[in-house]
C-alpha cells in the first residue's frame, strides 16, 4: 500500500462524518464508494490514472496525492 506522508480527511456521504485518507489506495476507494454524483470533473478522471499510475509505480505517492487534493477542489468536497 502506498501511504501519503500528509493524510487528508474528507466529508463522506453521511452528514457530520469524516474519513481520513492516508493511501493510494484509500483515496481510490473514496472516490468509487463515496464521491458525490455529479461532481465527477476532469480533475477527477485526472485523480483516478494518477492513483493507478502510483500503485503502479509510475508516478509518486505524492503526486498521486496532490491530484486527489485538486479533484475534491474542483468538486468542491470539504476536505483538510
Amino acid at each position: 500500500m502506498a501511504q501519503w506522508d500528509q493524510p487528508v480527511t474528507v466529508v463522506t456521504g453521511v452528514i457530520g462524518q469524516f474519513v481520513t485518507i492516508s493511501s493510494t489506495e484509500g483515496a481510490a476507494e473514496y472516490m468509487l464508494n463515496e464521491w458525490p454524483r455529479g461532481k465527477a470533473g476532469k480533475k477527477f478522471a485526472a485523480a483516478k490514472l494518477a492513483l493507478i499510475d502510483a500503485h503502479d509505480g509510475k508516478i509518486s505517492v505524492d503526486v498521486a496525492r496532490a491530484a486527489f487534493v485538486a479533484a475534491l477542489e474542483e468538486a468542491g468536497i470539504f476536505f483538510r
